[in-house]
């Protein structure tokens, strides 16, 4: 592993266990065996570090939720491919997750930190991506007529709170609890 890359990975361990504002440069560093100075070759400083890593989680996750499937056998299975896939990210992104989560929500109010646009981003492109699956399966006749965008907010919800939970459970609860939120949401939006 190079030493950027390094000394990344020991800055996200730093912020997930102790948060940003419990995290030094001089940490960082002596944790990742390299001079602090190396900090500020690559980055102006701490925050500019902890932005790059932001970003970094954030672009993973886009990429993770663009390369979902466009052509399914039905609607639900979209529905389905989007909880799967938004909670195997949070699975195979424990840390950045959680800088995500308990960093986010406080800076989200600022226009000029990168959660705002980032944040809102992907809540948009969550309710796009389920009021069109809504509204296709309720045309199709696949899904009950149920009111499209508070049935969209409700799965962003129940997404989004299991991605907080996540850490509290283990693998085979993590599982269960899939299948669970998928038995769910079958149960509330096919049409008998």
């Amino acid at each position: 592993m190079g030493k950027k890359k390094n000394l990344i990975e020991t800055a996200v361990r730093l912020f997930a266990e102790q948060g940003y504002d419990g995290t030094t440069t001089l940490q960082i560093s002596r944790e990742a065996g390299v001079t602090e100075p190396l900090i500020y070759y690559h980055f102006k400083g701490k925050e500019e570090l902890f932005t790059h890593i932001l970003i970094e989680a954030f672009d993973e996750y886009m990429g993770r939720m663009d390369a979902l499937p466009c052509e399914t056998p039905n609607e639900f299975t979209k529905i389905e491919n989007l909880i799967h896939a938004t909670q195997q990210a949070v699975k195979d992104m424990p840390r950045r997750t959680r800088l995500v989560m308990s960093s986010c929500p406080a800076r989200i109010k600022d226009p000029k930190h990168v959660c705002h646009d980032r944040m809102i981003g992907i809540y948009e492109w969550h309710y796009d991506y389920l009021t069109r699956c809504l509204e296709k399966g309720i045309i199709s006749g696949e899904f009950r007529d149920v009111p499209v965008a508070e049935t969209a907010f409700v799965l962003i919800s129940t997404i989004n709170g299991m991605s907080r939970q996540h850490s509290l459970l283990d693998e085979d609860s993590i599982i269960r609890t899939r299948q669970a939120a998928v038995d769910f949401c079958r149960r509330s939006l096919m049409a008998i």
